[in-house]
């Protein structure tokens, strides 16, 4: 069972874990979304960070393109969040899925913009050391069955 606790319009209500706040201060960012899920197994929250804008571009979406926005996925470590994966033009919704590769849930991440014309979900496997960087080429795949994965950062309402 995948544990998840969503951030969006009360992220300012919700305290974010203390190597979580770390990242973000140190990332500078401030338009961002986030998600816990146990990614592993280990029963310890994986973190996914949505990251849209930095202080350093004036929260002007300097962390977005016409193809979406930066993804990082962080492990919990004794000494808190250590980055897994940084995972660019990606969109939501951000799913984690019942599959499996290397011991870790695979993602999927939704791939639209930036040239592409038939919108589709895209399978984010890991490899024993990270997700795939980037979700449009080799080795993420096109998903199926990404509908039967567990929704952790919703898409925007339009």
């Amino acid at each position: 069972m995948l544990s998840v606790t969503l951030a969006a319009a009360i992220a300012a209500q919700t305290p974010l874990p203390a190597g979580l706040a770390a990242f973000i201060r140190d990332e500078k960012l401030i338009r961002y979304r986030h998600a816990l899920a146990d990614l592993n197994g280990d029963g310890r929250p994986e973190a996914l960070v949505y990251a849209m804008a930095s202080h350093e571009g004036n929260g002007r979406g300097d962390l977005c393109g016409s193809g979406g926005c930066d993804l990082y996925v962080l492990s919990l470590t004794p000494t808190g969040y250590h980055l897994v994966s940084h995972i660019s033009i990606t969109r939501p919704p951000i799913r984690v899925l019942p599959s499996v590769s290397h011991g870790w849930h695979d993602l999927a991440v939704l791939v639209s913009g930036g040239g592409i014309t038939n919108r589709y979900q895209a399978r984010l496997r890991f490899d024993g050391k990270g997700y795939p960087t980037n979700p449009t080429v080799s080795p993420a795949l096109p998903a199926k069955g990404a509908a039967r994965g567990r929704i952790v950062i919703a898409a925007p309402p339009r």
